[in-house]
């Protein structure tokens, strides 16, 4: 204790005794070069000694975070600087030794000031060339902090001050620095000091600190350096520019031999230990820091979560304040991510579709946990890079797996994957999974959607036609119909236009035809309503449907655009009974001082009926079945499956999007830039042959099925919830009272009601389409599902045949019927007749939908955005 009270007094006075030192060489002119300045100097200077504040406040150091996956290994450390705060018990004692023999021997004897040293220094560089440092480790300790703070505040003014050597400015800053070093000497201990020089010194290479250094240059911890190994750290400091080991191999070498005979003098190491470590090469064993996403092993994953970060107010209120805190604070932001599924993703993708391949395909896919919303993985083809390959697949820092606001693309139509939301829909308005469609009678239409229309004279289709049902506006509910007077819509490769298929074959086999009659009568607004409430959205961020790339009613064939983790998403909300759950990365931040940062994350909502959930499930488990569309994705083990195919825009994009009780997966395959100019039809892509045209159901299905058969080798098979009698086969209800409204507002009201509207039309005087009467009649008690058919006026009532005059003496005849009351069915009605079985041939669907597996995608409506392909 007396030791250290006469060091602070020995310092205190050597202070002043250098301060008159120093203004007495100022006063001599000795080491001014303009004599007549020396006067005005010496008073400046007294003056500023005696105002420098005595106490340096400390900030905190800036130091990197880490973010890091579910297992805890490391993603990436995002920083201003690289650097890792330790404590000095977790320092090697070499390191420290070597630090303190190279920088400041007698750092434990002096009180922040070593009047020997400086009384030394001063008088060599005054009576010769060379410039010989008098600074304490304290001193320089000092230095460092207010480096610090200055570039913390963008000073670079105090910068250039605290860089000065010579002149008045270098004597004013080494009395400034001689004062704080006395000061902190008086309320730190010495091992706090050398603890937090070890931690700030810059170790050159972009790292800042021994832990930082140590792991960059040797790939250890800064507690196993070694000898030689600390050695060469220490020596950095005095130079980093010109003696880090990886730039400045050699002065790197010659400058830890310094170090090592310092130790040697000072009896800190032996003989032999200084030998042995002299006669040593440095051994590098370098690791890039991942402060950058572009050194991560999942480096979109990296993006994606960084985006997610500056985007959370948990970590601050502005961008900047997040930023600040991301990269100065040292955060560990523990992740969802499962890291073996992430290189399962970019291994899959890969081979699937290569880098590097003249279709101009390209892969990516994102894995979530129903229930939960956890965003387990998501990966893809490309390599990641900053520079964007010219053919934009192979090389991108684009992540196609999530939405534009998080680094990703505009997203990719999603075709049949859409008819998951309609089947929700019309579930929840009563439409039982037993049900049956009627289905309008096709026309053929040409490519440019011509066809014989009996309305229009003149009209015919010209050239090479395929079959088509014809909708128009008013079939669609207001706001979400179409802008022409017709909209076209094919099934793939012309098949499956059936005047009765049930709800089930419908699904399977994807029937675009079935699913647009199916909208009409649910509501199209109902079904984006639908989309919305489960988390379907445009990439862009807007209402799924109400992007630049859809016309209503299109996108309930997937003509608009959506990112795989969205469709992956919303898909989890069936999978866990109608919960949604938006997509969360991150479970857990903690500060450097270990206290935990609440994060206020989204919570999960009811958005649909469990019964409803159920019954989706056991439609789209047709589709994953072998008869069905996606029969290439049928899990192994059967493991039960649901999913959709989707293909859309000329196969420019397929997909395959489906879920187990515990896993949602979506699958993209196709053309993030330009489409190969000729037919997706019979070719090979990397180990994989496609025969015919190329849809979901050909390649982003198998890829589906082998993440999925991998992701869960080890977990047990689960089955889903069984749907009630009610969803499965509708319940009794009355038909609704649609007299005297138009035939869309009656045909939306039965939809609402479970019950699927059919128009007959009729001789009435009545305005044309004015709804007359149904049949069944208003009132009667029917299951959900049964078609009603609504008659509508045709506005014409043809004139009675003329009547011959009666004999003479003949009575006359007797007067005519009156008509059927308004609510009762003429005796020639449609007899309403029960579901059909289903027929044998898997149906397909137009635009944006999934195509079977023969023949190749048509087009669609040219004067309607969207995707103009056929699907499965």
């Amino acid at each position: 204790m007396r030791a250290t009270s006469l060091a602070r007094v020995t310092s205190l006075l050597g202070a002043f005794l250098a301060i008159s030192v120093l203004m007495g060489l100022i006063g001599a002119g000795l080491l001014l070069p303009v004599v007549g300045a020396s006067g005005t100097a010496a008073r400046e200077g007294v003056g500023l000694f005696e105002e420098l504040p005595g106490d340096l406040e400390s900030n905190p150091l800036a130091q990197q975070s880490r973010i890091v996956a579910a297992n805890g290994s490391l993603i990436a450390t995002p920083a201003q600087e690289n650097r890792i705060i330790v404590g000095l018990d977790e320092i090697s004692p070499f390191m420290k030794q070597a630090q303190v023999a190279i920088e400041d021997e007698r750092f434990y004897d002096h009180g922040g000031l070593d009047l020997r040293a400086l009384s030394r220094a001063l008088v060599s560089n005054a009576t010769s060339e060379s410039t010989q440092g008098g600074s304490t480790l304290t001193q320089q300790y000092v230095k460092l902090m207010l480096q610090e703070e200055a570039r913390r505040k963008g000073d670079s003014e105090a910068l250039k001050a605290l860089a000065a050597r010579s002149g008045t400015e270098g004597y004013v800053r080494k009395l400034r620095e001689l004062k704080y070093a006395v000061t902190l000497e008086q309320r730190l201990t010495k091992d706090q000091i050398l603890e937090g020089y070890l931690n700030l010194a810059y170790y050159g290479d972009r790292v800042y600190g021994v832990e930082a250094a140590a792991r960059h240059y040797f790939g250890v911890k800064s507690k196993d350096l070694n000898l030689a190994e600390a050695a060469t750290l220490a020596g950095v400091v005095r130079a980093p520019g010109r003696t880090d080991p990886v730039n400045y191999y050699d002065a790197s070498l010659a400058r830890r031999n310094v170090v090592l005979d310092k130790m040697y003098e000072q009896g800190m190491i032996t003989e032999a230990e200084w030998q042995k470590a002299r006669d040593s090469e440095i051994n590098l064993e370098v690791t890039d820091s991942q402060r950058s996403c572009m050194n991560s092993a999942h480096p979109y994953f990296c993006d994606y979560v960084t985006e997610w970060l500056l985007q959370n107010p948990a970590l601050g209120a502005t961008r900047q304040e997040r930023d600040t805190l991301l990269t100065t604070g040292g955060l560990t932001i523990t992740t969802t991510l499962d890291t073996d599924l992430s290189k399962l993703i970019a291994e899959k993708t890969r081979e699937f579709a290569p880098r590097e391949n003249e279709y101009k395909l390209a892969s990516a896919a994102a894995m979530v946990e129903p229930g939960t919303g956890h965003v387990l993985a998501f990966n893809q083809s490309s390599k990641y890079n900053i520079q964007e390959s010219r053919d934009r697949f192979s090389q991108t820092s684009v992540n196609w797996s999530v939405d534009n606001r998080f680094g990703g693309s505009n997203g990719f139509q999603i075709g049949s994957v859409a008819k998951a939301f309609t089947i929700v829909t019309a579930l929840d308005t009563g439409v039982p999974i037993e049900a049956s469609l009627s289905i309008r009678d096709a026309v053929q239409v040409d490519e440019n959607n011509n066809w014989a229309n009996p309305e229009v004279p003149g009209s015919r289709p010209e050239g090479d036609t395929q079959p088509a049902v014809i909708f128009e506006p008013e079939d669609f509910q207001e706001g979400c119909s179409i802008g022409e007077a017709e909209w076209a819509v094919r099934n793939a490769e012309g098949a499956n236009h059936e005047s009765v298929i049930t709800l089930r074959k419908a699904t399977m086999s994807s029937v675009n035809t079935a699913f647009a009659t199916l909208a009409s009568q649910v509501g199209t607004c109902n079904i984006r309503d639908t989309m919305t409430a489960m988390g379907l959205h445009a990439a862009s961020g807007e209402p799924y449907g109400s992007g630049p790339y859809s016309v209503a009613p299109t996108f309930v064939l997937g003509a608009d655009n959506a990112s795989p983790l969205t469709v992956a998403t919303s898909f989890a909300t069936i999978a866990a009974g109608g919960l949604y759950c938006p997509p969360v990365p991150v479970t857990k931040i903690v500060d450097s001082a270990g206290k935990e940062i609440k994060l206020d994350l989204p919570g999960c909502e009811q958005v649909i009926d469990p019964d409803v959930a159920a019954g989706t499930a056991e439609l789209m488990q047709e589709v994953v079945s072998l008869p069905g569309s996606g029969f290439r994705a049928v899990p192994a083990g059967d493991r039960p499956a649901a999913g959709k195919t989707g293909t859309a825009d000329e196969s420019k994009h397929t997909w395959f999007a489906g879920f187990t009780p515990k896993l949602s997966t979506a699958v993209w395959i196709g053309s993030p830039g330009a489409k190969y100019e000729g037919d997706l039809k019979d070719f090979t892509i990397g180990d994989n042959r496609v025969d015919g045209w190329f849809y979901g159901s050909k390649l982003a299905a198998v890829l589906w099925k082998e993440l999925m058969d991998t992701a869960l080798e080890d977990e047990p098979i689960e089955q889903f919830d069984e749907p009630s009698n009610a969803v499965l086969y509708g319940e009794d209800r009355p038909v609704p009272d649609v007299k005297g409204i138009t035939l869309e507002e009656a045909i939306r009201t039965l939809g609402e009601s479970g019950f699927i509207g059919e128009e007959v039309r009729t001789s009435s005087s009545l305005p044309e389409g004015t709804v007359l009467y149904t049949s069944p009649g208003a009132g009667t008690m029917m299951k959900a599902g049964k078609t009603v058919y609504v008659y509508t006026s045709t506005a014409y009532v043809a004139p009675p045949p003329p009547v011959a005059p009666p004999p003479v003496n003949t009575p006359a005849p007797p007067p005519p019927a009156p008509p059927p009351p308004a609510n009762d069915p003429p005796a020639d009605d449609p007899p309403e007749t029960d579901p059909p079985d289903e027929g044998d041939q898997p149906p397909a669907d137009p635009g944006p939908t999934d195509p079977p597996e023969e023949g190749g995608p048509g087009r669609g409506n040219p004067g309607i955005p969207g995707p103009p392909g056929d699907e499965d």
